[in-house]
């Protein structure tokens, strides 16, 4: 779990990345598969799911990519994860990147294949050296977690700046936090607000909930409680538990924010409701005070 600055001596928390998904990915199948049904109807999913298939025997890469997800999910069919990994394999030997990244990605969690770290890594590296900034990014976060040998932040904050600059939010994100803590890169607050300001100009509500921490602390920013709390607001609203965490602490001390324990116990239990920890820890100590 990523954690990043402090506000008024309260621990500030990220959002934890995870490994880059495309569309709908293959985590919360069932959920996602769940409301695809209720939209498109059981027989309309069945149909594309046919057409996908129709298309990839034909050795169409991206209808063999569409089908995989189908799998991954289960929508309009079964959930199959090693269905879908041996499609996604399909789409990446012709060069379709996105399948790569998700291979990739079944390689690191062992989904549908038998974990494979090492090939992981090479499947990111190859979609790195395409010039995918999905790959880039999968890339840093591996070498940043040791995922198949020693952790590497030097090289993992190299390619977090890469993935950033051909566009991709949570490698702006990722390079934030790595010029704010200093992993891999000599700590330098006011680049790390920059990445953070571009990731949350981009829709990353955690780079949101950090930049306002920059705003708050005058770290990497002028000192601006109220910028500070607009922006956690911003990141609270966008379903960032951080964001309602740190709206808390403005409201519980009256920062930037009107004074309104009550607002303050409310925003931390909703960011607890999240499955936030801090935020339980937060609403507990704030019941306790008088």
């Amino acid at each position: 779990m990523l954690r990043t600055g402090t506000v008024e001596g309260q621990r500030s928390w990220g959002l934890g990345l995870a490994l880059c998904l495309l569309l709908a990915g293959m985590r919360g199948g069932a959920q996602e598969a769940s409301k695809a049904e209720a939209f498109f109807g059981k027989e309309e999913l069945a149909r594309q799911v046919g057409l996908h298939e129709k298309n990839c025997k034909k050795g169409n890469a991206g209808e063999c990519f569409n089908l995989a997800l189908a799998y991954a999910q289960g929508l309009g069919v079964a959930q199959d994860a090693a269905r879908a990994a041996s499609l996604f394999k399909k789409a990446c030997d012709k060069k379709h990147l996105d399948a790569c990244n998700n291979l990739g990605i079944a390689y690191a969690e062992g989904q549908g294949v038998k974990k494979d770290p090492k090939q992981a890594m090479a499947l990111f590296e190859k979609t790195c050296k395409a010039e995918d900034p999905k790959g880039c990014f999968n890339l840093g976060l591996a070498h940043s977690a040791g995922l198949a040998g020693p952790k590497d932040e030097a090289r993992a904050a190299t390619l977090f700046e890469k993935s950033c600059a051909k566009g991709h939010v949570d490698g702006c994100y990722s390079s934030g936090v790595a010029f704010a803590q200093g992993h891999g890169v000599e700590k330098n607050p006011e680049r790390a607000a920059t990445f953070f300001e571009k990731a949350c100009e981009a829709g990353s509500m955690a780079a949101c909930s950090s930049l306002g921490v920059s705003y708050m602390t005058g770290i990497g920013k002028p000192r601006d409680a109220k910028q500070a709390a607009s922006l956690f607001e911003k990141s609270c609203s966008g379903g960032a538990p951080g964001g309602c965490l740190n709206l808390g602490f403005a409201h519980l001390q009256g920062n930037g924010a009107p004074r309104n324990p009550e607002r303050a116990r409310a925003l931390f239990q909703q960011a607890c409701d999240q499955g936030f920890p801090p935020a339980c820890d937060a609403l507990r100590r704030a019941t306790k005070a008088p």
